[in-house]
């Protein structure tokens, strides 16, 4: 087979004749540059061009914070040969060597070599399980950014076919390690698509503890449940309590505190999918400690700060709306707030809400006005190792690549529209306005860091999208097996896309987790608690009837009497007119 691959030496030749039908192939036509020019070419001017050099900047040298001694959590780096590739990276780029046929060759030996079996065409489930996503986007993000500069926008004609071997093994690398973890924790920010992506779990046949109404889709033993408002300042106000009035209360109530034993439990239980809406882990003695839990797939959706605030404004107004079902009180409470009513009700809301879940349960209960820079900068750090950053903003056709490519999952967010507020206005004879905070602009300026990390964010988005629409213009699936046009319809057949296969724990020998006594056991408690907890509603239930009836039934007595009252009165006023 003729291959313009000679260059990269001996070692690379014995790498490819392992390689799958779909990488061991010849390159043909020109996939790298368009795909550049799409995502990055579209802004030439200078400004534009200093902030995404700025953005690139960050993603190649989040590896430089952790070599340096930050005691940042970053656990692909602490894999066998990850520092030192890092490093490699680092002095070629400096001495100008980057993209060249040289840094070519390390890419694609490391990412040969440090997923077991990434080769192959069915992967070996029992092969390594870290994909390496922040590495993956430092390599990117040096092309792009060799691409803006050195190259002046132009890929060379002779590093094309090289360029492209190297995307679909970084793809593979990506699909592969999926199969093997089973398992993906999505990290739902409020207000973020994060129903719509529990959703879209159900419709794609993900196994999970439970798809309710609601679509929260968490691991109740996990307690990721949210701490939104402030329930004291509530009941101060009111005289009455409030859902999610949980803020303050930082620690989880469970046991199950550790990414191994998480991991553990959700194998254990043979789920395929859970979501988190309340912090990331590990860090709450130690914030710095904080971060995603390796063992799982871990993807998270962002939203632009100012819509996202805005929509969470609406959704707890709409709320209590429904709630109070006293007018007269709502109006009370909520017409016409402002900053300093929201600053004591619901804190965490209107104050870098994303930084404070991707930082921990102390940041995010830390006070207003506490988040600054080095908190931004820790937090690029962690979402630089996710699996998948999915950007909202992007619209359906990006997000469903994302959704098909780099999870397996053909039925996207297309076909689903959650919690409309437009909608449950109208139910409600709602208008938003006169319950948002008058200074509503002031709160937006306040969400600074927010947008610091969503912008960086952005171009991580970006550089997913760059190596998901290579791979697909060259022919990689998901599953290769799979006619994805043919399970429209079918969410079963889809077995959770990439999750298929299941979670195994880290030392187990079978190809699927089955279900065990484990299992059976803790089902017949959740389904018990369920039980009990439905008696005490119907029990509170019956207790309220009774107590209503008894209130008519004084209130009649009472105005029987008053009647007899007035009858006797009408007596005597008469037996008077007689006199």
């Amino acid at each position: 087979m003729a291959t313009s691959l000679n260059p990269f030496g001996c070692s690379m030749l014995l790498i490819i004749t392992l390689l799958s039908p779909l990488l061991f192939r010849t390159c043909t036509g020109t996939f790298i540059q368009p795909a550049l020019q799409q995502l990055f070419g579209s802004a030439p001017a200078a400004a534009a061009q200093a902030e995404a050099l700025t953005m690139l900047d960050v993603v190649i040298n989040m590896p430089r914070i952790r070599i340096e001694g930050a005691r940042y959590k970053v656990p692909e780096l602490d894999e066998p040969g990850a520092v030192d590739f890092a490093k490699q990276l680092m002095a070629m780029a400096a001495a100008g060597n980057d993209c060249s046929t040289e840094w070519l060759t390390a890419v694609r030996n490391f990412f040969t070599s440090h997923v077991a079996n990434v080769t192959t065409k069915i992967p070996d489930v029992f092969g390594k399980r870290q994909a390496f996503p922040a590495l993956r986007r430092m390599v990117l993000a040096q092309l792009v950014k060799a691409w803006l500069t050195r190259m002046q926008r132009q890929v060379p004609t002779y590093l094309e076919d090289g360029f492209q071997q190297m995307f679909l093994e970084m793809y593979e690398a990506h699909r592969v390690v999926a199969i093997r973890k089973g398992i993906m924790e999505y990290f739902h920010i409020s207000k973020a698509g994060g129903t719509s992506w529990c959703h879209a779990a159900k419709n794609n046949g993900c196994r999970a503890q439970v798809y309710d109404s609601a679509y929260i889709c968490q691991i109740g033993q996990f307690d990721d449940r949210v701490r939104w408002l402030n329930g004291t300042f509530h009941a101060r106000r009111t005289g009455r309590g409030v859902r999610w009035g949980t803020w303050g209360r930082a620690q989880r109530h469970t046991n199950l505190t550790t990414c191994a034993q998480r991991h553990e439990f959700a194998a254990l239980m043979g789920y395929q999918y859970f979501s988190n809406e309340y912090t990331l882990h590990e860090g709450f003695d130690d914030p710095e400690n904080v971060g995603i839990c390796p063992q799982f797939f871990n993807v998270i959706i962002i939203r632009h700060p100012h819509k996202r605030l805005l929509s969470h404004l609406k959704f707890v107004v709409m709320q209590m709306k429904w709630d109070y079902r006293d007018n007269d009180l709502f109006n009370r409470t909520y017409w016409s707030t402002d900053s300093r009513f929201w600053d004591e009700f619901g804190p965490v809301l209107v104050d870098n809400y994303m930084l404070r879940g991707m930082l921990g349960e102390k940041v995010y209960h830390a006070p207003i006005g506490s988040l600054g820079a080095p908190e931004v900068a820790r937090a690029c750090a962690i979402l630089q190792q996710y699996d998948l950053v999915i950007d909202l903003e992007d619209g359906h056709d990006v997000v469903d690549q994302i959704m098909e490519l780099g999870v397996g999952w053909p039925h996207t967010l297309r076909e689903i529209h959650d919690k409309d507020s437009v909608k449950a206005a109208q139910r409600l004879n709602l208008t938003y306005e006169p319950y948002i905070p008058q200074d509503l602009d002031y709160l937006y300026d306040r969400q600074a860091p927010d947008m610091e990390w969503y912008n960086f964010g952005r171009y991580l988005v970006k550089l997913d999208t760059l190596l998901l629409s290579v791979a697909k213009s060259l022919g990689a699936k998901p599953l290769p097996w799979l006619d994805f046009e043919k399970l429209h319809g079918n969410p079963h057949a889809t077995l959770c896309g990439l999750l298929r296969r299941g979670p195994r724990l880290p030392n187990s020998t079978e190809e699927r987790w089955m279900p065990n006594e484990f299992q059976s056991q803790v089902n017949a408690e959740m389904q018990a608690a369920r039980q009990a907890a439905a008696a005490k509603a119907a029990e509170r239930a019956m207790r309220a009837k009774a107590m209503r009836a008894a209130k008519m039934a004084a209130l009649a007595k009472m105005q029987g009497q008053r009647r007899l009252a007035a009858d006797v009165m009408d007596e005597e006023f008469e037996k008077k007119g007689m006199v």
